[in-house]
């Protein structure tokens, strides 16, 4: 029985931690194990370091690496499986197309020097959450200028009025001078 071969566009999501101790490196694993399992790697190209969609085993960024690749389903399937459990790639993606453009075979796999790529250093969102939420302030805390009677004073007017309005019933809506002439005079304020 004869294998067909096809063309596939691959996608690998390299872990950040292993593309930092070495790009090259990094590419140069997943290549052979590409070819240890029979498929000709045509293109196999740094696509950039990005957020991912959604954390993966608590990752938050990771290095793409595109490739164009000429092999059968059977070898496809054997290089997913060794990708899985080895090596800096912890996700790949298999497309079968047609042919490879002319614009990817004319790419390769290009060198690059390790230094030319910057990977970020992955932040840890749960404690700057926790930092950022941090304890609600204690109420001597709430104001720098309460020593001086401005902002802490006007906000507790503001507070009084609020409690007034709250209890006021129908004069709740009612401007607070209004208010207070309607709360002397023991009547209702209509506006006019």
């Amino acid at each position: 029985m004869t294998e067909h071969k096809h063309y596939y566009q691959a996608m690998f999501l390299l872990d950040n931690e292993e593309v930092r101790q070495g790009f090259n490196a990094a590419r140069d694993w997943v290549r052979g194990t590409l070819e240890k399992h029979g498929l000709k790697v045509h293109v196999l190209r740094l696509w950039g370091e990005r957020p991912l969609a959604y954390r993966i085993a608590g990752r938050r960024r990771a290095t793409y690496l595109l490739g164009w690749l000429e092999g059968s389903g059977d070898a496809v399937n054997e290089a997913r499986r060794e990708l899985y459990l080895l090596g800096p790639a912890f996700r790949c993606l298999f497309l079968e197309q047609e042919a490879i453009p002319e614009e990817e075979m004319s790419q390769g796999i290009p060198e690059m020097a390790d230094s030319e790529l910057v990977i970020p250093e992955e932040l840890d969102f749960e404690e700057l959450d926790e930092e950022m939420r941090g304890e609600p302030l204690a109420p001597e805390e709430e104001s720098s200028e309460d020593e001086e009677g401005g902002e802490k004073a006007d906000s507790e007017e503001a507070a009084e009025g609020g409690e007034q309005a709250a209890e006021g019933g129908d004069n709740a809506e009612a401007p607070a001078e209004e208010q207070k002439e309607a709360a002397s005079t023991g009547g209702t304020t209509d506006g006019n």
